[in-house]
């Protein structure tokens, strides 16, 4: 599968079913727990609607794309454009999906928003997630702030690795 054989689009009502099953693939940590398969799924559910919430809340003007290809979804990603700024808020791709470069094509595909808006790129990625600060940095992006548990990374167009 070659990048040009992926597109974006926007989410729909029927989605609900790959956004949870794309949720709960993210959530290992809760997933490995050594609890009820019954209080597992419930404690995955509560946090993915805490997630969304505060998307909401946090994100008003956030828009979600679905990343497929022949009509299969594999992708999801959730930004939030304002003046000046896209802020990508969250992206994940299926992990039977995962190495094919569907997350760089996303990504790009924002990177490409943000130089024709003359806007920043910015996220906030968890230290720990390795896999995703290595394709930011390899993107180009710098790292702006950090805390103990992640870091504040923005791009600019036209700004040299």
């Amino acid at each position: 599968m070659s990048p040009p054989d992926f597109h974006l689009r926007s989410v729909h009502e029927r989605d609900q079913e790959f956004i949870d099953t794309l949720y709960r693939s993210t959530r290992e940590d809760l997933l490995m727990l050594p609890m009820d398969s019954v209080f597992i799924d419930n404690l995955v559910r509560s946090q993915q609607q805490i997630h969304a919430l505060g998307v909401q809340q946090n994100y008003p003007n956030a828009q979600t794309k679905i990343l497929e290809s022949q009509s299969q979804a594999l992708g999801r990603m959730v930004f939030e454009h304002i003046t000046g700024d896209i802020r990508l808020i969250d992206i994940a791709v299926l992990p039977g999906a995962q190495r094919q470069g569907l997350a760089r094509y996303m990504l790009q595909h924002l990177q490409q928003m943000a130089g024709t808006h003359q806007a920043s790129l910015s996220l906030r990625v968890v230290k720990n997630n390795l896999k995703a600060r290595r394709l930011y940095l390899s993107a180009g992006f710098q790292i702006v702030d950090e805390d103990a548990l992640s870091e504040q990374m923005r791009w600019r167009a036209g700004v040299p690795l």
